[in-house]
């Protein structure tokens, strides 16, 4: 028998617009919520949703609940964990509920204690470990942290104890997920206010008449809300993908006091390398010091005094987190002299040889010192930026504890010659390292990786496109995952990302990237007219472009390390990344 488009969404407990999209989909054409549905349609559509033909006879509910059972948590049986788990449900009876609800979707609490935070003991944490089929859902892989308030007035400074709270546990703990219950009615609006980038913060505000699957549909609610592909600030940890090999070259530049320079396109993930550079290496006795350049003034007005200012001041900080004195750079604090820098800080080293330790400068945006549009950095007359890095390649040579890196746009700063008028102190002695595209298997894990903790399977052949369209570029990849993600439904318990979700979006999108695109071909323009050039006669005049290559060698080498043009047998051509404009 036939059913209409609306009973299947009541059924399904999804509105009629969600089933309309999940059978064309499924390439099922239906006009509207009263049209009809064939039996076999329909039963693919419910097995699209995770429901098989039991749905029908014990209702959708019922058969939900059991699905979510899947891989279920067996509870504790440590006397120690039963007893405070139990103390737990006396302090806050709440707790009960809650534990209810957790054990008819097969999962339990696993760890109960006071809160440790000083000033906060009579709040009280509790660990959750979901069903096998909820974390598959939802991406968990690890216990979540439940936080328990007695307060009527939930406060900041108590959201801010739970976050420290998180941290402390000396357990594998979900990091960027932290439930809440406290009986403030306005509890759910004060999380969103406080709650910001990639942390969730969901509150237990459940009605106590909730069915068995409450907790579930929370999670649904907030995590679906989430979009984890659009990122805007460099990313490090777990939100770091790829550039394995990059890395591994960089650490073992630093392990051997090799100075590198990682050139790239804008938004290629330069500054993000640096960060997850500095997360893996640091510790007690290495020190990094990442300086943006970006605010300072370009030649021809002079960079320098403010760059050494900024070091002094840096510097200083990190030796007094660690207890280290910094006098000797103190004492020059407003001094512009690259000569005067370059004796304090060779003191400061020695001292900081004998206790073990070593210090990495990390310059970023070092396109600011090079601006070729603005000076002729071969002969202009700017000494004073050679100078510096002069200076800083002697205290590498002199030092056994000390090195630096550069980051940027440009390679000019080490493959230049000659430099401001004088013979570049970095030619033929620094390394470059060019920030290429990511290769498929590296976006793909990306998308699979960040997706699954948005509740999101993704197809193969989808995975296929979003390489497609966006070529790997880092940021032109996420933005693309992040319009697709976008437009998926969240009334839903099982979301799944196919090709046509992303050929849908494709067209709408072009037209960011085009714009994005367009910025970095004038960064191309600025910082490499000869590549610009060469680009140019690719698009106008493929036959004619291997012979004025091979006259630019350096030229091609860079377009092919920038992934902005691809050799493909005897013949070369645009990236998708440029195939956008």
């Amino acid at each position: 028998m036939k059913a209409r488009v609306h009973e299947l969404a009541k059924e399904l407990g999804v509105s009629a617009q969600t089933v309309l999209a999940r059978l064309a989909d499924l390439g099922v054409y239906t006009r509207s919520a009263s049209s009809t549905v064939d039996p076999a349609a329909a039963r693919r559509l419910r097995d699209s949703f995770g429901y098989s033909d039991e749905a029908l006879r014990v209702g959708a509910a019922t058969a939900r609940q059991s699905s979510w059972m899947a891989g279920e948590i067996r509870p504790p049986t440590n006397p120690e964990v039963l007893r405070k788990i139990e103390e737990l449900k006396q302090v806050f009876p709440v707790a009960a509920e809650h534990d209810r609800l957790l054990r008819a979707v097969g999962s339990s609490f696993f760890y109960a204690s006071p809160c440790r935070i000083s000033g906060f003991e009579e709040c009280w944490v509790a660990l959750v470990r979901f069903s096998g089929a909820i974390e598959s859902a939802f991406g968990l892989t690890r216990e979540v942290m439940f936080f328990y308030s007695p307060h009527r007035d939930f406060q900041n400074r108590t959201f801010r104890a739970a976050k420290d709270a998180l941290r402390r546990i000396r357990r594998e703990v979900s990091p960027d997920i932290l439930f809440f219950w406290s009986s403030d009615e306005r509890m759910r609006v004060k999380l969103e206010d406080w709650t910001a980038g990639d942390f969730l913060a969901i509150p237990l505000d459940l009605d106590p008449e909730e069915n068995s699957i409450a907790l579930v549909s929370l999670l649904r609610d907030f995590i679906f809300a989430r979009d984890l592909f659009y990122e805007t600030t460099p990313v490090r940890g777990d939100r770091f993908f790829g550039r394995k090999r990059l890395l591994q070259s960089l650490r073992d530049d630093i392990e051997r006091k090799r100075v590198s320079g990682i050139f790239g396109l804008r938004k290629a993930g330069k500054t993000s390398v640096l960060s997850e550079l500095i997360e893996n290496l640091s510790s007690d006795n290495r020190i990094f010091v990442l300086r943006d350049l970006e605010h300072l003034p370009s030649p021809p007005d002079d960079p320098v005094p403010d760059l050494l200012r900024d070091l002094i001041d840096d510097i200083s900080a990190e030796l007094k987190i660690r207890e280290q004195s910094a006098i000797e750079l103190t004492r020059i604090a407003n001094s512009t002299s690259v000569s005067e820098f370059k004796r304090a800080l060779q003191k400061v080293l020695r001292r900081l040889d004998s206790a073990g330790i070593f210090l990495v400068i990390m310059l970023d945006e070092i396109e600011y010192l090079t601006p070729s549009d603005r000076i002729d950095i071969a002969e202009g007359n700017m000494s004073s930026v050679a100078q510096l890095l002069g200076a800083l390649r002697s205290l590498v040579q002199e030092n056994e504890n000390f090195t630096f890196l550069l980051s940027g746009l440009t390679s000019a700063i080490v493959e230049s010659g000659r430099l401001y008028g004088r013979p570049n102190p970095l030619f033929s002695w620094a390394k470059s390292n060019f920030l290429a595209p990511f290769d498929r298997h590296e976006a793909d894990d990306l998308a699979k990786s960040v997706g699954s903790k948005m509740g999101i399977s993704i197809d193969e052949a989808a995975l296929e496109a979003l390489y497609d369209a966006s070529g790997g570029h880092a940021f032109l990849y996420r933005h693309l995952a992040s319009s697709v993600v976008k437009k998926l439904p969240v009334d839903v318990f099982h979301r799944r990302l196919t090709r046509p979700d992303v050929l849908r979006s494709i067209e709408e999108w072009r037209g960011f990237a085009a714009g994005n695109m367009r910025e970095m071909l004038d960064h191309i323009k600025r910082y490499y007219p000869d590549e610009a050039y060469l680009i140019q006669i690719l698009r106008e005049d493929p036959d004619v472009f291997s012979d004025i290559a091979n006259d630019e060698p350096q030229a091609l080498g860079h377009l092919i390390s920038l992934g902005l043009i691809n050799k493909i047998d005897y013949k070369y051509e645009l990236t998708p990344v440029l195939e956008l404009l």
